[in-house]
């Protein structure tokens, strides 16, 4: 007989799930019954997280209510993960049959009870020791747990529960995952199993169950009341896999809490705002425990109207695309659209477990749900403009012409920002920078212009992550050829920006290195918003005799800040040549340094020498150069 839960989603799946729990309990009342003397094991088979562990336990402290006289539970249990031994299974029985024993007592009576009779025929008492754990035993119901995680042969731990079935009548529950099974110990473990079980149950606890379990369990007040309030769609979510599994709810509810608890608090008061972030994470979350979604899949899910609108309509589909059309038919209750935290930075939370809190709190402070509509930046507003009403749509559109006519958006992002969404709106019928008006052309005069009065923010974040958005969300018509002719016109815009920050920046170095001789890692270290300056090239700004002087004082080699001029140019060739516009920059760096050491004497003008060309040398094998002849 083999009772079985069919994989349903959602209200029907809970209902299913109830009626089975239903019929296994009355199953597992017969089978416990002190007149039934059934000399066969019962069997409870689901795959990991399904909740087995909780049904079984639950079920047996309810039992021990109903039937103990003196309160006491009326089994013991034991988990076989990572056991190597039968007398580990005996340790942990003791340890709950006594105990006020330490636990090193636990485990010698356990392996002396676990043994042969000679094996404890020497010990003291021994033989009143084994009296006592089969009185003990008797009327206790044993649960053995994670038979597939055993490190023994899982065939001769059926044995061992077999002697207990048959030879001390004992009713022994066994908990598995038929599924992990080793493949080499199959045919073993079925023959064992048919001696062995008597009845097999696959059964799943029930979700509202678990979930208050897991509620409870969170330290969040803000985390719980979400749970809470919104268990209905919760749950609808979580069955809505087909395979819900309780151990990545739990995960990813932990998640969840740690990612709410420490952002912008604006987030906890904003209700829908919470719920839509709870499914979210709820759905991709748990498809990425499964492996379902890989790091890069979760990345790159696409998260606007225009980009699901798409799909499928081109033929072939993205990276994100056919995985999207998964979830979006599996997930009905999530709004896939403008997520409040986005798949990018999820998707580190997810694998890596970092909660990049900066540049989240950046997206929050724009989302329209969490912030409200007056303090979103009106590029942002319009970047879901299906979200607004009309007479809201009236207001933000016309704002956005007038912010482009007046040069208000400065970072190149929100500049990509408004052409996307300048481009999508005259797919659907409104052309806003007037008819006859071409895109590309107002924009390219638009960077011109910001360029001619030096406020263009040369921020390269706007062409990371694949260039393909900024501020957490993707650029709407991004793939049309006149974004990407607007993209590489803002691009080249910015790097003109950049090289014009950088030669002010070259201006004051020297005098920076030579005041403070900790900075010398901004040569190699990242982090322009810090003063870092690795991987961008600017040093051919500076005069090289002055950065020569740097390098050799009083006859000394500066070796600290040598080593990290190297460490700047290490493996600078051939990844991409960042710093290339600072190779010729070192050659003439080298000639004014070998000024210098041509003017040095004895003994000083020969180890100068040695030094310069071994550090030089090493410079030119970083940027995969010969060594320039004197």
């Amino acid at each position: 007989m083999k009772i079985q839960i069919r994989s349903l989603s959602s209200q029907s799946f809970k209902r299913m799930v109830k009626s089975y729990v239903l019929e296994a309990a009355r199953f597992l009342d017969y089978y416990l019954d002190d007149a039934v003397e059934a000399e066969y094991a019962v069997m409870l088979s689901a795959p990991w997280g399904a909740g087995k562990t909780h049904f079984v336990k639950k079920y047996l402290e309810e039992r021990s209510r109903r039937t103990s006289s003196d309160g006491g539970v009326c089994y013991l249990y034991a988990s076989l993960y990572g056991i190597t031994s039968t007398s580990a299974i005996n340790d942990q029985f003791f340890a709950q049959l006594h105990p006020h024993l330490t636990s090193k007592a636990s485990r010698l009576i356990g392996t002396i009870a676990g043994s042969l009779a000679e094996k404890f025929a020497g010990a003291k008492n021994s033989g009143q020791i084994f009296q006592d754990l089969v009185l003990k035993l008797e009327g206790k119901v044993l649960v053995i747990d994670d038979l597939e995680r055993c490190s023994m042969k899982i065939p001769d731990v059926m044995g061992f529960i077999n002697t207990l079935v048959e030879h001390e009548r004992l009713k022994v529950i066994i908990l598995v995952n038929e599924e992990e099974i080793p493949d080499g110990q199959r045919d073993e473990y079925a023959r064992q199993k048919e001696k062995l079980i008597g009845k097999t149950i696959t059964v799943k606890a029930d979700p509202g169950e678990v979930l208050e379990k897991l509620r409870s369990g969170l330290n969040s007040s803000t985390a719980r009341e979400v749970v809470e309030r919104e268990q209905s769609a919760l749950l609808s979510t979580f069955t809505a896999s087909g395979k819900p599994n309780f151990r990545n709810l739990r995960a990813v509810l932990g998640d969840y809490e740690r990612l709410i608890e420490a952002v912008d608090p604006r987030l906890k008061e904003k209700p829908e705002a919470l719920k839509q972030l709870l499914l979210y994470m709820i759905a991709t979350g748990s498809e990425s425990r499964t492996g379902t979604l890989t790091k890069e899949t979760l990345q790159g899910l696409p998260t606007t109207r225009f980009a699901v609108a798409r799909i499928g309509a081109q033929g072939a589909k993205g990276a994100g695309e056919q995985p999207f059309e998964l979830l979006a038919s599996r997930y009905p209750d999530v709004q896939w659209t403008d997520p409040i935290v986005g798949p990018k930075h999820l998707s580190e939370l997810f694998f890596t477990g970092n909660i990049e809190v900066s540049e989240i709190n950046d997206i929050l402070a724009r989302h329209p749900d969490v912030v409200g509509h007056a303090e979103v930046p009106v590029w942002r507003l319009l970047w879901n403009w299906t979200q607004l009403s009309k007479t809201e749509y009236d207001i933000a559109a016309p704002e956005l012409v007038r912010a482009l006519a007046e040069g208000r958006y400065t970072h190149p992002g929100e500049i990509l920002h408004s052409a996307g969404i300048i481009l999508t709106l005259r797919e659907y019928g409104d052309p806003l920078l007037g008819q006859g008006v071409e895109v590309v052309a107002y924009f390219a005069g638009y960077v011109s212009e910001q360029l001619e009065q030096n406020t263009l923010e040369p921020n390269k974040g706007a062409f990371g992550f694949d260039g393909t958005g900024a501020a957490g969300l993707g650029y709407s018509s991004f793939s049309s050829p006149e974004f990407q002719a607007i993209y590489s016109v803002v691009k080249l815009a910015c790097e003109e920006m950049g090289r014009r920050r950088m030669a002010q920046v070259a201006g004051c170095y020297v005098a920076r290195l030579r005041d403070d001789p900790s900075s010398y890692p901004s040569l190699y270290e990242y982090g322009l918003e810090d003063g870092n300056y690795g991987g961008i090239a600017f040093l051919h700004h500076i005069e090289a005799a002055d950065f020569a002087n740097l390098l050799i004082i009083d006859s000394c080699s500066n070796d600290h800040l040598f080593a990290s001029l190297i460490k700047r140019f290490e493996h600078d060739h051939p990844a991409r040549n960042a710093l290339l516009d600072e190779y010729g920059w070192t050659d003439e760096l080298r000639k004014q340094l070998l000024l210098i050491v041509d003017a040095e004497v004895a003994p000083f003008e020969g180890m100068l020498r040695q030094r310069v060309n071994y550090y030089f040398g090493k410079i030119a094998e970083g940027i995969g150069r010969s060594l320039p002849s004197d």
